[in-house]
């Protein structure tokens, strides 16, 4: 297809932006999964853009851990580990904790409004087996209730350090979860954070958030060591 009929997917307003995050949402949903080349020239033609600014935003997902750049080989979607999983899980609990007992106390109706509107969204989506755009929409409206933590708190820069860890545990989510559906365990955890937040309780919302992000610790860990186990049963069938 001619760039002139691509072009429609990049508004040329803000091209650098959005350049970027069409690459990030590629990446996080695993349209682009770990090890993809991410070829200039191709992104070029497919977005009817010029290099430049897909090379920009190529140096910022590498700053981010999102890729990596081979000099003379070439720019690859990079695969997120254990130690990574673990590690990202820990920042999290660390800056979520903290966010969540800062703005607790204070919160507004309209505020808690804004949480049970996500949950409600978020309990609507049935998510079974197999069903990955309802998971994909579910997981959107999982990352948003996390969100409004930092954009209450009015922390621009703690918000964007939140954005980058969230997407590299978003891209494990979706590769792990997107066949077997959503775990139901998680909207029991949601709900107590949101009743802890409706009383107005910091100290029951920090430990409600912090319980919550170790169990989804434990589950990835869990879901990752199995995808591992699976892929080398493949290759070992494959020899």
């Amino acid at each position: 297809m001619a760039a002139e009929e691509q072009s429609a997917l990049i508004d040329v307003t803000n091209i650098n932006e959005k350049v970027y995050n069409y690459i990030k949402t590629n990446i996080i949903s695993y349209n682009y999964p770990p090890g993809y080349n991410l070829n200039l020239n191709q992104l070029s033609e497919l977005l009817g853009v010029s290099p430049t600014p897909i090379k920009d935003a190529l140096f910022r997902l590498a700053g981010e851990g999102l890729v990596e750049i081979a000099p003379r080989k070439g720019t690859y979607v990079k695969d997120v580990t254990l130690e990574d999983i673990h590690e990202i899980l820990q920042v999290r609990i660390i800056l979520e904790t903290a966010a969540v007992e800062a703005i607790t106390a204070s919160l507004t109706n309209e505020q808690i409004a804004r949480f049970e509107e996500l949950f409600r969204r978020m309990i609507s989506f049935g998510a079974g087996e197999n069903d990955v755009n309802s998971y994909k929409a579910y997981m959107e409206r999982d990352s948003e209730f996390h969100l409004l933590f930092f954009q209450i708190m009015g922390n621009k820069r703690l918000l964007n350090i939140y954005r980058n860890l969230n997407a590299h545990i978003q891209i494990v989510r979706f590769r792990l979860l997107d066949r077997r559906g959503k775990n139901v365990t998680t909207d029991q955890e949601h709900a107590l954070i949101l009743d802890a937040l409706r009383e107005r309780n910091p100290a029951k919302a920090k430990e409600a958030v912090r319980r919550h992000l170790l169990s989804l610790d434990s589950a990835l860990t869990v879901l990752q060591s199995q995808h591992t186990d699976e892929q080398a049963g493949s290759g070992s069938k494959g020899t």
